[in-house]
């Protein structure tokens, strides 16, 4: 390594990960640093494992990279989401929609969960945490309608994400990539040449050398680009997913719909002109998985599950896929890659010493991925034994001391364990909690402080502005066609 400065950036990709860091890149870069960005010839097919559902930080991240909402929706299949609806999940069957909302009212400081505790035995119709979030309801009846600013409305508190495709991003991204200042290069990588931990330089499939400061390697878990010193994966369960589209006269729901089947689990995201389904399981089940997909043509793809443990090493950065697979079963893999590359705009490197900013980043990678697998592994811990080979598979790995307290608090005493900085909150967890049937055994004293006719008169309210407002809200698609009219009339 030496302390010249950085003046040259190159990012091998071959997918979404790839081009949503050029996108960031270019934005955050001074003019003196060149970046360049190298598709590969052919991509990984491991896209499919992004899922196809955002959080809702996902609107601000786009919004920073000058990839605005109505780019998105005029030149995409994308629509908007208000979360996951599982189905038959796990060995007991769980039901419930898991969804993005505002802070509900914590009253005399105590958090709204423990009222909701206080009633379960007493009033139970009024204990179900779904009826008091207004994203929830809106998703039960299929509407949707941006949330209002200044109003005090029940709608005010519903957050959203997006439904979409990777490879429709992808097609976006590349479009406006090409109206900016990245040099552009198609081509495979032949040879690399390494000095020490660095990568001096890496020759091309058309004839070129290229020698770079600093390179993200953004080629998918099959990549060489990583130091070998770094390519030791922490590996998981092996899984495969398929993916289609089926064409639809007119957008549905406005919820993904997740549910549990045998050898894994079927999602079906609605978009503006098709339903989308995601099928994941269980090696040696491809047969049954493909049964589900049997009218349509479909994309396959095998993985592990896993990260590296020290995806910055040297002077190359690995990231998406070849950093960390992540079962897209909640909106996970999507948040976490954000996460990365807001990470690495922060961190970027002013010279070739690059221990400081390397070693920050992939400290803060293992506790994002860390906590983010906690979470993934909460849907797989249940008092029934899992049976089904998917199931036993994801429910039979090493327990976690740190998620059995979550589990143990909450069940206890409804007490929200949160470790800092987790990429999933206090409210994910409780909605999680509850929809896994996981119900505090006691609630916070504080909570009986509210006269009991006061509170239920209180919640009654509460719940009836939020169903009177969800069927003011009008459907989905019909909100969706208002939209897009109104955008091709605003902006052509």
């Amino acid at each position: 390594m030496t302390r010249a400065p950085v003046r040259k950036i190159a990012i091998y990709g071959n997918g979404l990960a790839g081009l949503l860091c050029a996108a960031k890149l270019i934005k955050v870069l001074p003019d003196c640093v060149k970046l360049i960005y190298v598709e590969a010839t052919q991509t990984s097919g491991t896209d499919i494992f992004f899922g196809t559902v955002t959080p809702p930080s996902t609107y601000d991240f786009l919004l920073g990279l000058d990839v605005t909402e109505p780019n998105i929706l005029q030149s995409t299949n994308t629509s908007f989401s208000l979360g996951t609806q599982y189905k038959v999940w796990g060995p007991d069957k769980h039901k419930w929609t898991q969804s993005s909302y505002r802070p509900l009212p914590a009253y005399n400081g105590v958090s709204f969960h423990h009222y909701l505790t206080r009633l379960k035995s007493t009033i139970p119709d009024l204990s179900e945490l779904e009826r008091y979030v207004m994203s929830v309801e809106a998703a039960k009846f299929g509407v949707f309608a941006h949330p209002p600013e200044g109003k005090k409305i029940p709608l005010k508190d519903m957050e959203y994400g997006y439904n979409f495709l990777p490879e429709e991003l992808c097609a976006l991204l590349t479009a406006k990539l090409h109206t900016t200042g990245v040099k552009w290069i198609k081509a495979d990588i032949k040879n690399i040449r390494r000095q020490g931990g660095d990568i001096e330089s890496i020759s091309l499939s058309n004839g070129e050398t290229l020698k770079t400061h600093f390179i993200i390697d953004a080629l998918g878990p099959k990549s060489k680009l990583a130091a070998p010193k770094s390519q030791t994966q922490f590996f998981q369960r092996q899984l495969s997913a398929m993916s289609s589209i089926a064409p639809t006269d007119k957008l549905s729901g406005v919820c993904r719909v997740l549910t549990g089947v045998d050898y894994g689990w079927q999602s079906e995201t609605p978009l503006q002109n098709g339903m989308h389904r995601l099928t994941v399981f269980a090696p040696g089940s491809k047969a049954e998985a493909k049964d589900a997909h049997r009218a349509s043509d479909y994309t396959l793809a095998d993985v592990r599950l896993g990260r590296l443990p020290t995806p910055w090493s040297g002077n190359c950065l690995t990231m998406g896929h070849g950093a960390a697979i992540i079962e897209p079963l909640t909106p996970a893999p999507m948040l976490l890659l954000q996460r990365d590359i807001e990470r690495l705009a922060e961190l970027i490197p002013v010279s070739g010493i690059m221990k400081v900013e390397s070693r920050e980043y992939n400290r803060r990678f293992t506790a994002d991925y860390d906590h983010a697998e906690l979470f993934q592994k909460a849907f797989f811990i249940s008092d029934s034994v899992g049976v089904t080979p998917y199931f036993k598979a994801a429910s039979t790995s090493d327990p976690d001391e740190r998620l059995s307290r979550k589990i143990q608090l909450f069940k206890s005493r409804g007490v929200l364990v949160q470790y800092d900085c987790e990429p999933f909150i206090e409210r994910d967890w409780a909605m999680l909690h509850l929809g896994m049937q996981r119900y505090p055994a006691r609630y916070d004293p504080l909570a009986d402080h509210i006269p009991a006719e006061q509170l239920k008169n209180r919640l009654i309210k509460m719940r009836s502005d939020i169903e009177i407002m969800a069927k003011k809200i009008p459907p989905h698609h019909i909100y969706m066609t208002g939209l897009l009219k109104y955008l091709k009339e605003k902006h052509g």
